[in-house]
């Protein structure tokens, strides 16, 4: 009997292949699992690079949140505050230098921030940090009147005020008062106000204080006057059919303009009960009855470029700059004058009447196209970093 030998060759064969099966599906496996990683890191990368853009973006917006809440209130009123958008959150914070400011904001999208900072000068005309401002003098000065006046009284000459119980009138002023020259309550200088030396001075109360015993501010620094770019606000008024080339009367007008502005090449007069929604600019204005303005955009001026602005009657704002030129005078008895906003004159500012009420309300007021007064933006944006 014959024995054959059994052969392994087939076997052997079979090892190879399963060694070199499992090899390639180890290779393939950690190819896989480095491909997967190498995935993950590059997602990761992109959501980074992703975030930080945003987050850079965010950051930007709290500049230009930051940037338009100086515009509307003013540098004076600036505070640290934070803000949100749709992608992340935004932080900003102040530091001043001199007469400008160093504006940061820190923008973050999940766990990335990003910060931009600009720097902000501040140019803004002095007669704006105001209630009332003149160029010369403020006479606040009625008979039988009531004059409540919130915010600061500045004239770059004198100012004088006075109320009396002699004819039941009654001024109270809540702010600083300041003159380049002086400032006269009553009729006398530095009198004491006894009534028995001076009556008029006797309901002058300027910060709760009366007859002379308040504190003021004489031979104080001359404020400065904001100018307008007259020919973008006349401009816009053609555009939205809002100008008038001559001298106007309107009665029981309502206005509306689409510009925000209606520009009048001449003088204007208005009578019966007249609303402007926005702002209203002429040479001369005179209110004959009833001047009411509402806030509509961001041109809310009751403005008389060359001349006056006269009250015979009412006039009220409900937010506005208002300005003249030369003088703005209460001239009739029984006037009602309520002005939230800011009230300038370059030459004088004339309270003098028989039974006036008046009501005077500080709010900080920059116009668009206003400028300072060498012409030029009052907010002045100096650099910006990303």
């Amino acid at each position: 009997m014959k024995i054959k030998p059994v052969s392994t060759c087939g076997n052997e064969q079979k090892g190879v292949v399963l060694v070199l099966v499992m090899a390639f599906m180890s290779l393939m496996v950690l190819s896989s699992v480095s491909l997967s990683l190498m995935i993950q890191r590059d997602v990761k990368l992109i959501e980074r690079i992703k975030d930080k853009e945003q987050a850079q973006y965010v950051a930007e917006a709290g500049i230009s949140e930051a940037f338009a809440r100086v515009k509307d209130s003013g540098f004076a009123s600036h505070s640290n505050f934070t803000g949100s958008l749709d992608t992340g959150t935004y932080s900003v914070a102040y530091t001043t230098v001199g007469s400008r400011y160093l504006i940061t904001s820190t923008g973050t999208v999940g766990n990335v921030s990003s910060t931009v900072s600009a720097e902000i000068e501040d140019k803004t005309p002095t007669a704006l940090l105001c209630f009332s401002g003149a160029g010369n003098d403020i006479k606040i000065k009625s008979l039988v009147s009531i004059a409540l006046i919130n915010g600061n009284v500045h004239a770059n000459h004198d100012v004088n005020l006075y109320a009396t119980w002699l004819t039941l009138s009654y001024l109270r002023i809540t702010g600083k008062v300041s003159a380049t020259n002086i400032v006269l309550e009553g009729t006398k200088y530095h009198s004491g106000g006894s009534i028995f030396t001076d009556p008029f001075d006797d309901l002058c109360v300027i910060n709760g204080v009366a007859n002379d015993g308040a504190t003021v501010y004489e031979y104080a620094t001359r404020i400065t006057f904001p100018t307008f770019n007259l020919e973008e606000y006349k401009r816009l008024a053609q555009e939205s059919g809002d100008y008038y080339s001559s001298s106007q009367t309107f009665t029981n007008k309502t206005f509306t303009p689409t510009s925000g502005i209606v520009y009048i090449d001449g003088d204007a007069t208005f009578k019966g009960v007249c609303t402007i929604n926005g702002g209203i600019i002429a040479n001369n204005i005179l209110v004959i009855n009833t001047l009411e303005q509402n806030v509509s955009g961001t041109r809310n001026v009751i403005m008389a470029t060359t001349g006056n602005i006269k009250i015979f009657g009412r006039l009220y704002t409900e937010k506005a700059l208002v300005y003249a030129a030369q003088d703005i005078l209460s001239v009739q008895a029984l006037a009602i004058i309520d002005i939230n906003g800011i009230m300038l004159a370059g030459r004088n500012i004339d309270m003098w009447d028989l039974i006036t009420f008046i009501t005077y309300d500080y709010v900080f007021v920059a116009p668009s196209d206003m400028l300072d007064e060498n012409g030029e933006q009052p907010f002045g944006l100096v650099s910006w970093n990303s």
